[in-house]
This record gives structure tokens, C-alpha cells and sequence, in this order.
């Protein structure tokens, strides 16, 4: 979830550029905010009316994942309104969310002509061949090579979320054995001082590489549909007792929290309590009983929500 300025803005940019399709949206106008979900679909799929209930079930039974924007009422209008995209000092996080295609010269080519900024394209910097796009708010969107193994033929796909980790040790554990994630790459640049860990929630019987670190993980990951949650650590911020990341909650805000579908998000809440997590919002609080927020050990946000959740909104 990210926070949106302008929703009339940001949600066609999305489907214009990226071929994203929206699936359902929610007026909570009581507390001043609304939500839009967007996904890629597979070739074949299609979504039901947006707003539909057949809509909402097709959004929390979904097999993949969704980006949800988020807008606060009355942002639109405000000159002064400006996210956080996570990636200047001193309230760096969240980093970007990623799309794999198979030619990112030519899909740079064909963003830049259709208008779209970027903060870096594919020639610029030292590494060649993968390039950052900007939303209209000013998040990160970096665009990388798909697999040659990948068995579908969509322009972009979904491939990432990226969040900046303090500690592997403490953030790796957590995603792994509380969260039931898999780790299928990582990759370690230490001249340039930091590592990348690469986690995925795998159906059953999609099994990757044994090593993470070699050439087959690496193919492995970019040939994936599904996006996989990217951890970035810069080395030696383990050791610094003063040093934390912005988690995007607080101000400045802008990044908001990813999220894991749940068969019960009770239970869930109850075993992940009982390993020592801790709960911004427990199930039992609050208006909306299907869902929670745990944070990781970067104090992220992270939502539970049961599958087959009725939202009402008006």
C-alpha cells in the first residue's frame, strides 16, 4: 500500500502505462479516505464490475498480489500535499515496487515517449540495463528484465516490492519461519556494501533453486509471475544502536504497509503473538474485526486480513 495525492491522477497512470487493471475500490467518506486495488492479470482473467461483490470476493480470494493505493480526501487539492517516496534522507524505507518485462529498452523507450518521468534510465549510472520510472507521486518504479524461462507473454508484470532491512538476521527469520515465506535468491555486493534478499510466498509444489545465490535462483526469480519482497540491507547498520528506517507511517508518510491474506486472521494474530511479535492493531480492536497490523523487526507495517473479508464502505 502506498499513499496517492490524486486518485483521478494516479490510478489511469497505473493502467495506462503498466497495464494494470482495477479491480475494486472502497469509499470510507466517513473518515475521509478511499481505497483503490489494482492488479495484472493473467491472460484469460478478467475482473467483475469494480465495486461489485463479486468484485470484492475476486480481490480477497485473489492468487497473487495487488497494489493498493490509498487516498485521503481533500489531497487532490492541496499544493502543498507531497508523499514520501522512501528514498531521501533522513526518512529513507521503503525503496520501490518493481515490473519485469522482456526488453526494458524498449519499454523505457515506450514509457519516455508516452510521458512518464524517470529518475534513472537504462544506460545512466553503473548498472546498466534496469531503470527507475516515476509515479505521479514521485515513487520509485524500477523496471528489469524478465527471464528468459518465463512461460507468459504480459508486457509488464508485477515483480516486487522493495523495503530496506537494519538487520538479515533479525528481518530474514522473520519473513522465513513467522511469516512462511521462502527465500529463493540473495546476492551480495560487498565493494559496494550491501545485500539483497529476495522472498516469495510459493504455491505448492513450485520449489526453487537449493542455492540462493546462483545463477539458476537468479533466473528462477525473474521468470516468476508472482511479485517477491526484496530486503535491502546496507552493511554495518546492524552494528549502529541509534540507527533505524522510516517506515513510511510516520511523517513525512507515503509508503504504508504490505499485506498477507489469511484463512483467520485470529489464529494468525495468536501464533505470531505467541513467537514475540508485536501488534499495532490486534484483531479485537478497532471497527474492522477481519483484520490486524504487526510490525517486523523494521517496525513496517504489516496487515493480516481473512480471506473472503466483507468490507462495507460507503
Amino acid at each position: 500500500m502506498i499513499r496517492i495525492k490524486d486518485p483521478k491522477v494516479t490510478v489511469p497512470f497505473y493502467e495506462k502505462h503498466f497495464g494494470m487493471k482495477l479491480i475494486t475500490k472502497y469509499e470510507f467518506n466517513q473518515w475521509k479516505f478511499s481505497l483503490y486495488f489494482l492488479a495484472i492479470l493473467r491472460e484469460g482473467e478478467t475482473v467483475p464490475g469494480v465495486g461489485s461483490p463479486e468484485a470484492n470476493q475476486f480481490l480477497w480470494n485473489y492468487n497473487g498480489t495487488v497494489l493498493e493505493l490509498t487516498h485521503n480526501h481533500g489531497t487532490e487539492s492541496d499544493p502543498n500535499c507531497k508523499y514520501n517516496n522512501g528514498n531521501v534522507e533522513p526518512h529513507r524505507g521503503f525503496g520501490h515496487i518493481a515490473f519485469n518485462t522482456p526488453d526494458v529498452y524498449a519499454a523505457c523507450t515506450k514509457l519516455d515517449s508516452e510521458g512518464v518521468k524517470f529518475h534513472k534510465k537504462p544506460d545512466e549510472g553503473r548498472m546498466k540495463g534496469l531503470a527507475f520510472a516515476l509515479d505521479p507521486d514521485g515513487y520509485w518504479l524500477e523496471i528489469v528484465k524478465r527471464g528468459e524461462s518465463a512461460k507468459f507473454n504480459a508486457y509488464f508484470n508485477l515483480s516486487q516490492t522493495m523495503i530496506r532491512i537494519k538487520d538479515p538476521s533479525k528481518s530474514l527469520p522473520f519473513y522465513r519461519d513467522i511469516m512462511g515465506m521462502t527465500l529463493i535468491r540473495e546476492a551480495h555486493f560487498p565493494e559496494a556494501k550491501f545485500s539483497l534478499y529476495f522472498f516469495a510466498c510459493l504455491p505448492p509444489g513450485v520449489t526453487p533453486p537449493q542455492d540462493p545465490k546462483s545463477e539458476e535462483a537468479n533466473e528462477f526469480l525473474k521468470s516468476l509471475w508472482m511479485p517477491v519482497l526484496e530486503l535491502t540491507h546496507n552493511h554495518g547498520t546492524e552494528t549502529d544502536s541509534n540507527f533505524k528506517y522510516h517506515n513510511g507511517n510516520d511523517e513525512p508518510k507515503g509508503f504504508g504497509h504490505i499485506a498477507f491474506l489469511v484463512d483467520d486472521v485470529n489464529e494468525a494474530f495468536t501464533e505470531m503473538e505467541k513467537k514475540g511479535v508485536a501488534f499495532k492493531k490486534k484483531p479485537s480492536e478497532g471497527m474492522m474485526k477481519f483484520m490486524a497490523f504487526a510490525y517486523d523487526p523494521d517496525n513496517y507495517w504489516i496487515e493480516l486480513v481473512n480471506r473472503n473479508a466483507v468490507i462495507p464502505s460507503n
